[in-house]
């Protein structure tokens, strides 16, 4: 499999070496100067400086007939351009995506994306997921039924778990 990576930091990092098994060749393109250095020392793949929005990059990144282009930037706009111009004229078959309005996951479907991932939207669900496995008189269940863990294994209730998350936390 030959992969592109556009856009993203973390998550393009993280990409990189999941995929390092599985690929033959990743390419990155990021247009954050100072984080293709620290891409390209990390991994052992190409990391190409410029805007993957741009036809010209990606063309000159030589990522044509590739298998799967993953588009991370942090605009729904730029995602979807990526993913049209490396269909339309750079034959990448299937397209994947990150979309910051869980609205958008539809929309870029009906325009021909293979999948938009809504990170808001995975995130609600897993709230209400677990919200539903709270007891209804909201009593502490074991681990794993309604429950997080903190750091140290120990399991607390959810819902008794949002304070840590504020201000309050000295």
């Amino acid at each position: 499999m030959r992969a592109v990576i556009v856009g993203g930091r973390s998550r393009a990092d993280y990409l990189m070496g999941a995929l390092a098994d599985v690929a033959d060749e990743i390419v990155a393109i990021n247009s954050d100067r100072g984080f293709c250095e620290y891409l390209s020392s990390r991994h052992d793949n190409e990391v190409i400086w410029g805007d993957g929005t741009s036809r010209s990059v990606l063309e000159d990144a030589g990522v044509e007939g590739f298998d799967v282009v993953v588009a991370l930037t942090g605009c729904d706009a730029d995602n979807l351009a990526i993913c049209q111009v490396t269909r339309q004229f750079l034959g990448i078959r299937r397209q994947l995506c990150i979309v910051a309005n869980p609205e958008n996951v539809r929309v870029f479907r009906q325009l021909g994306v293979t999948a938009a991932i809504s990170g808001t939207a995975a995130l609600a669900q897993g709230i209400r997921d677990a919200l539903a496995e709270v007891p209804a008189n909201g009593a502490p269940g074991p681990a794993g039924d309604g429950a997080a863990r903190d750091g140290l294994g120990e399991a607390r209730p959810l819902l008794g778990s949002w304070h840590l998350l504020g201000k309050d936390r000295g």
